[in-house]
């Protein structure tokens, strides 16, 4: 979700993020796996069941962004330049599909179940579905968040200022539906259709946007808010943005235009991406570690180790 390279220049805490991997790490070779077989087929209104974990349980380098599919988290990884399925109990490695130079960013399910990636180095479209990865269009390089309405369209921006927000047609193509948008990354598909999205970046000032895609048109929701570069939905529908070097949850209230503080996460911070599962328990992405962090809907952190 969050291009490394753009957050080590940034005041997030220069010892904390001295380690991290860039987008251009040369350990790539060494990490991408090739393509799994074993991602079992799904339908709409289902959930797929998890295969049994891989001989392999290397971890990536890093980790970027996530989304949930039923008992498991799907990854992106761009210094790993592969997509990886994990166990969300216990972090175990399920399958993993390398992205050949793509550069995977961010990820989400679609309502069939398959699962579409950002390639934010070369501007690739993936899906995974059937077991297989595979390149649906070439946008250009620097798309990064990504999310699938519930009609099954799939829209796509650009991380950085003046921004761009795309649809892709057919399977095969892609339409520009907006550009000069305020920083957007992380967004997420409201029910209306609308997209709601962090803006600022992760530098701050931040604030909480609504995207009209049939028009490109933005309304800010919520501003004065720290640094913020993840959006999510919780299960009720409550829509979240993430301050995502300190690690506070920020609720807004998208008819009020007020937001509030629900919690601080401490477990993992500085994060990358976020996203809740249908218990109610929210993933986030460490963004100096392979791990995750697990809040429970009580407010319990755990750490899972990618990898077991």
């Amino acid at each position: 979700m969050i291009r490394r390279a753009v957050l080590l220049t940034l005041a997030v805490g220069a010892v904390a993020l001295g380690g991290c991997s860039s987008a251009s790490s040369d350990g790539d070779s060494s990490t991408t796996a090739p393509a799994a077989a074993t991602q079992p087929t799904s339908t709409t209104g289902t959930q797929p069941e998890a295969p049994d974990p891989l001989d392999d349980q290397t971890p990536p380098p890093s980790i970027n962004g996530i989304t949930v599919q039923g008992d498991t988290i799907w990854i992106a990884s761009i210094a790993g330049d592969e997509v990886l399925q994990v166990d969300r109990a216990t972090g175990a490695i399920l399958a993993r599909f390398a992205a050949n130079g793509a550069g995977p960013d961010d990820v989400a399910v679609a309502p069939d179940g398959s699962v579409w990636v950002t390639g934010f180095g070369n501007g690739e479209v993936g899906r995974i579905a059937d077991g297989t990865y595979e390149v649906v269009t070439n946008i250009a390089a620097g798309i990064n968040p990504i999310d699938v309405a519930d009609d099954g369209t799939v829209y796509i921006g650009t991380f950085g200022p003046n921004g761009s927000l795309y649809r892709i047609i057919d399977d095969g193509g892609f339409e520009l539906l907006a550009t000069g948008l305020p920083d957007i990354n992380g967004f997420e598909v409201l029910d209306d259709g609308t997209i709601f999205s962090p803006a600022g970046g992760i530098a701050g000032p931040g604030s909480g946007v609504l995207i009209d895609p049939a028009n490109g048109e933005v309304t800010t929701v919520a501003d004065g808010l720290p640094g913020v570069a993840a959006a999510t939905v919780d299960p009720d529908g409550q829509p979240f943005l993430l301050a995502n070097a300190t690690g506070e949850l920020i609720a807004v209230d998208l008819e009020a235009g007020t937001s509030k503080v629900a919690r601080t996460i401490v477990t993992g911070a500085p994060f990358d991406n976020l996203a809740f599962a249908p218990d109610g328990t929210l993933y986030l992405a460490n963004f100096t570690s392979v791990a995750i962090t697990a809040v429970s809907p009580d407010g319990d952190e755990q750490t899972i180790a990618i990898g077991s």
